[in-house]
């Protein structure tokens, strides 16, 4: 394939347009509401808090509507459970527990009094709670127990009991290397959980587990009621004490079932092509609440939109077992919260930043009402409508790869995608010229991109630069097929939908073919990189914390995803050749363009190690990159001072490569590999 800078024109000069929307505004609107709770008249949540060293704080808002921190300034509701982080909080009686990210202990709390929160477990940092539940009529909380003996991926889970007056800990049950999910059944004689084996990971396949809860409170011998090799309990709640709810996927499509706690066929509720259920990437995610009088609600649809609705799975003949709530939203946070009458959960819609809110349920046979009530206060800065971009759901038909041809018929496959375009109330793109655009790859690779408000979108649309959201093969929300597209094609499948989307933009008039560039973060810096690398579709890639050698990556990240590779490449060492071929970093001398790498020194998922390998095979290719590394950031930035300086030095890139592509000159206008400056006031 010829990369070669003579095969691309030279445009001229591309200075961004000024924008009211600035990297300190998308700082601010970084990240969203998280656990929500229904806590008598009061509704509890926790939110991220970017100039707070990206602290996690939970809060509350009372029946007249006041909203006020629930913790203490010094204390932060995370943990680092499978790394990403479970449930980190639940309501008790009087107050709260919570895990603390600082010293991984789990602590009680009493908002309305005087005293400090109180530690339960002692400081072991090699010990991490997450994925709390704190079971009815029992002084105690629930939780995953992660811990480690050595190294990061010699780990022990189990599923274990702490007293909420004493700290007093026991084991309930430690039956895969996996778990999640804890819960007690109505009548407290039994107990279910998930769990799952290396080398799955929770999309692929799961157990529901259910098991007599003995006197001494430990789990009895347990049977298996769902779920399987082939087939994924993401969700398990009990709807009585004979009778669970259950998402799973044993037709294609996570959707809502009723399972008999003593064996017995399930029956699935509803059933649609749509997901009720996601991607397991933090244990304690709920996408849907049981009702007291045995209905449910449920969050469900595809990446193209989704809703919340009410399930009844005992709708008399004629009626629906489905009825979707009035609601202003079209993606939802993956909580949510029901009690009689009402429902607490995070929505956000493509003019809707994500909120926390409040919705009526209808009673039995009643017409839902449209009366959602935010309740969540909101840091974020008002930006005129006129700013935002208006998305577009689009499908483009599949390139056949070689990869993924044995699977599946290319013309059976539409790639999915959200385009938007170049919005300034003041400006437009000028006649006959055709603007830049950057596709935006999400990471997992098993995630996807809502058709949300987005600052950090709306950051670069309202700048002149399109931007298009590509839910490649691989991505959740479109049914297992759809998403096992990847498997053994990654760096392949992820690659093609992305170069799919591009040229088809190109093709269509919107797209500038000598000013395409491709963005993404952890697994999709890996395909930006490799569809530089591989292609030459793109003038540029920029890379967040993303993997660029897969051998060594295999090698040395986090238990949880030790074996994700093998799925979606091949298990090693038969498959080290494929490995070889679709490395970023061996192929570096062949990228049609620069990168920007930008890496947190603190990443325990995607070692900083893996963007300075790409820094210096590009180096040695003489390809322009620039590195940066952010002491104190992890896997994802948390602080404002990260998010400014990183999207910031993002459009400086674009504006060089969108003048200057990789080959006018042969160098960028900073020199290769230099640091970040100070963002500017």
């Amino acid at each position: 394939m010829n990369h070669s800078p003579a095969a691309r024109s030279t445009p001229r000069a591309f200075r961004a347009w000024t924008s009211d929307i600035t990297a300190a505004a998308v700082a601010c609107q970084d990240g969203t509401p998280g656990w929500v709770s229904l806590v008598g008249d009061e509704v509890w949540w926790d939110e991220p808090r970017p100039h707070e060293a990206g602290r996690r704080c939970v809060v509350r808002a009372t029946p007249a509507g006041e909203v006020e921190d629930v913790l203490p300034a010094d204390f932060d509701a995370r943990n680092g459970l499978h790394e990403y982080g479970g449930r980190s909080w639940r309501p008790t009686g009087d107050g709260l527990v919570f895990t603390h990210w600082h010293d991984r202990r789990l602590y009680v709390h009493c908002p309305d009094g005087q005293d400090e929160p109180r530690p339960l477990t002692p400081t072991r940092r090699n010990v991490t709670y997450g994925d709390l539940y704190v079971p009815p009529s029992r002084n105690e909380v629930w939780a995953v127990r992660e811990t480690r003996s050595r190294g990061v991926r010699d780990v022990e889970r189990a599923l274990v009991a702490v007293s909420l007056s004493t700290g007093t800990e026991r084991t309930i049950a430690a039956t895969h290397r996996f778990m999640t999910c804890p819960r007690m059944s109505p009548d407290g004689r039994h107990l279910s959980w998930l769990g799952w084996n290396h080398p799955n990971m929770p999309w692929d396949g799961t157990e529901l587990c259910v098991a007599p809860l003995r006197a001494d409170g430990t789990a009895g011998v347990h049977g298996i009621r769902a779920g399987g090799p082939t087939e994924s309990v993401v969700q398990a709640e009990w709807r009585d004490a004979d009778t669970l709810w259950a998402v799973t996927d044993p037709d294609g499509w996570w959707n809502l079932h009723l399972v008999p706690a003593r064996g017995g066929p399930a029956r699935v509720v509803a059933p649609a092509e749509e997901e009720f259920g996601g991607a397991l990437w933090k244990p304690g995610t709920s996408w849907f609440a049981p009702l007291p009088d045995g209905r449910a609600v449920a969050i469900h649809g595809t990446g193209a939109g989704r809703q919340i609705s009410v399930v009844d799975p005992d709708a008399g003949p004629g009626l629906p077992a489905l009825t979707p709530l009035d609601l202003p939203y079209t993606d939802f946070v993956q909580s949510v919260d029901a009690d009689t009458g009402r429902l607490v959960a995070v929505g956000a819609g493509p003019t809707l930043p994500y909120a926390v809110f409040t919705a009526a349920v209808p009673a039995t046979g009643a017409a839902p009402v449209r009366d959602a009530r935010i309740v969540s206060s909101s840091s974020r800065p008002h930006v005129d409508p006129a700013w935002l971009p208006h998305p577009t759901a689009r499908t483009f038909p599949a390139v056949t790869t070689e990869s993924a041809q044995n699977r599946t018929k290319s013309d059976d496959i539409l790639v999915r995608a959200h385009t938007y375009p170049p919005t300034h109330p003041h400006r437009t793109t000028a006649d006959g010229a055709r603007p830049p655009w950057v596709v935006f790859v999400h990471g997992g690779p098993t995630g996807d991109y809502p058709m949300v408000y987005d600052l950090e979108i709306a950051y670069f649309t309202s700048r002149g630069i399109g931007v298009a959201t590509v839910d490649y093969g691989g991505s959740v929300g479109y049914g297992r097929a759809y998403r096992e597209r990847l498997n053994g094609a990654w760096g392949v499948v992820d690659v093609h939908d992305c170069v799919t989307v591009a040229r088809a933009l190109v093709v269509e008039g919107l797209a500038d073919p000598d000013r395409l560039a491709i963005r993404g973060g952890s697994a999709g810096g890996w395909t930006a990189l490799a569809a530089l690398t591989r292609t030459d579709t793109f003038v540029g890639a920029v890379s967040f914390y993303g993997i660029t050698d897969p051998v060594s990556w295999a090698d040395t990240t986090h238990d949880f995803e030790s074996h994700y590779l093998d799925g979606l490449i091949g298990p090693l060492p038969q498959s080290a050749a494929l490995y070889e071929q679709r490395s970023p970093v061996l192929a570096a001398s062949q990228a049609s363009g620069p990168a920007l790498l930008l890496h947190g020194l603190e990443d325990a998922i995607v070692d900083p190690a893996q963007s300075s390998a790409m820094a210096r095979a590009l180096r040695r290719a003489g390809i322009p990159y620039e590195h940066a590394e952010f002491p104190g950031e992890r896997h994802g930035w948390r602080r404002a001072e990260t998010i400014r300086a990183a999207l910031e030095a993002e459009l400086r890139f674009y504006e060089r490569i969108f003048t200057c592509p990789e080959g006018a000159g042969g160098s960028m206008s900073r020199p290769a590999g230099s640091s970040l400056p100070e963002p500017q006031p």
